[in-house]
């Protein structure tokens, strides 16, 4: 059975930091120009991995991914009765 995951953004102050935060999730992407990274967590841990993150002097902020909460699925609309030429 797949588990429900949710990525978080957590944005550090220094590159040496990384190998820390990997044991919190599933590592899966870092830039380390802006100083962030994407971990994938299960979603019935999210709170307390959060709070956790929080309490760390060098993670500057965190965001949770909003994919969750996006429409993916489109309804089919009739565009062809609108026309918009000029004539």
């Amino acid at each position: 059975m797949l588990k429900k995951r949710l990525g978080i953004y957590i944005y550090f102050k220094q590159n040496k930091f990384i190998r820390q935060l990997k044991r919190y999730g599933h590592l899966i992407y870092v830039n380390k120009d802006k100083k962030y990274l994407l971990l994938y967590i299960d979603e019935s841990d999210v709170s307390q991995t959060i709070k956790e993150l929080e309490r760390l002097k060098y993670v500057s902020d965190i965001i949770v991914s909003q994919y969750p909460n996006i429409k993916r699925e489109y309804d089919r609309e009739n565009h062809e009765a609108r026309d918009y030429r000029v004539i």
